[in-house]
């Protein structure tokens, strides 16, 4: 009974790959679900362990031109628990690096984040998380590896010549602050939700190498993960994210299942596979492996926008790695979602 409604959901993932949508500006990875501090702010430790650490790393536009790298790794921890109150704090730390083109342009980032995780009943399943993040970023940017029009003698460059250009700057520091909210909420016995909504830039940094007025547009993000078991020993995870950042705006949207073969934490093993969709731009295949306290992930971007005449629709490759550390060894069964266990 639960696979018509998923039907219709798989149809409609693939109708919205044909609708009409803009892309934000910010780097973002398509598996937002396994960058955490990345995703909100709110998202802090939020997690069954003590410890968290995580890595991403994308890599795309490689049949197109020089490869776009991003590298993001963080690592966060419950630092005061109250078990009598139900709540605890989270801190964690972040850092994001990203590079594109001949000229290396990228940016990096060094970020604190902060949680405050408070459960509204005795028995967890109405959990609220607020967070707040500080980062501090440097754009950067090599000039040498340009060729400008000083250099062009009509049929090829010359990279020995010199140029008149006159680039003053070629690195930019800047702070930024963000925060977010988030809610889990277990509705039923083999139903849960995970939302949120966060807010990034809130103090609309300068952002470029010109000496210009250029600030970074405040970035909204809204998103929902339904988990829902079945009688059977797997889980289906629906979900749907959207971000809005100035002019530009982006909806994902999928559906992956995972399929569980030991369940308690000391010997914990499951396989996640799903598809996922970028409206107006790519077809996401999604695999994953979760064994004992360790979550791998691989997806596959297939470009559908109008750069797929030069892409050849391959987009970029995209993967994770989560380490959940417990401090105690006491084996316990690892829930279907990512709730706080106080």
């Amino acid at each position: 009974m639960l696979f018509k409604p998923f039907k219709s959901l798989i149809l409609y993932l693939l109708l919205g790959l044909l609708s009409p949508s803009l892309y934000a500006q910010d780097a973002h990875y398509s598996q937002y679900m396994n960058s955490p501090l990345n995703l909100n702010p709110a998202l802090t430790a939020y997690s069954q362990s003590t410890y968290r650490a995580t890595l991403n790393h994308k890599s795309q536009w490689a049949a197109v031109t020089v490869p776009y790298q991003n590298f993001s790794a963080s690592f966060e921890s419950k630092i005061i628990k109250r078990k009598k109150q139900r709540d605890y704090i989270g801190i964690g730390v972040i850092f994001n690096n990203d590079q594109a083109g001949d000229s290396k342009f990228g940016t990096s980032q060094i970020g604190i984040s902060a949680s405050f995780v408070k459960a509204l009943n005795r028995n967890g399943k109405n959990v609220i998380s607020l967070g707040i993040q500080s980062s501090y970023f440097q754009r950067s940017i090599d000039y040498t590896q340009l060729y400008f029009q000083d250099s062009w003698n009509g049929i090829t460059s010359n990279p020995n010549s010199g140029n008149t250009e006159n680039f003053s700057v070629d690195k930019f520091n800047f702070f930024d602050i963000s925060t977010g909210f988030h809610w889990f909420l277990k509705a039923a016995n083999n139903l849960a939700f995970n939302s949120g909504i966060s807010v990034w830039h809130l103090n609309k940094p300068q952002q470029t190498l010109m000496d210009e007025d250029a600030p970074l547009d405040i970035k909204y993000q809204i998103y929902t993960e339904a988990y829902i078991n079945t009688e059977r020993p797997f889980d289906i995870i629906p979900s749907v994210i959207y971000t809005r950042q100035g002019p530009y705006q982006e909806m994902l949207l999928g559906l992956r299942f995972k399929s569980k073969f030991h369940q308690s934490k000391k010997n914990y093993f499951a396989i996640n596979y799903g598809l996922y969709g970028r409206m107006m731009d790519a077809l996401i295949i999604y695999m994953g492996l979760d064994y004992k306290n360790f979550v791998l992930a691989a997806t596959y971007d297939f470009n559908l926008s109008s750069l797929s005449i030069a892409s050849n629709t391959m987009g970029g490759m995209e993967l994770s790695l989560k380490w959940l550390i417990f401090k105690t060894k006491k084996t316990k069964k690892i829930g279907p979602s990512p709730c706080p266990i106080f």
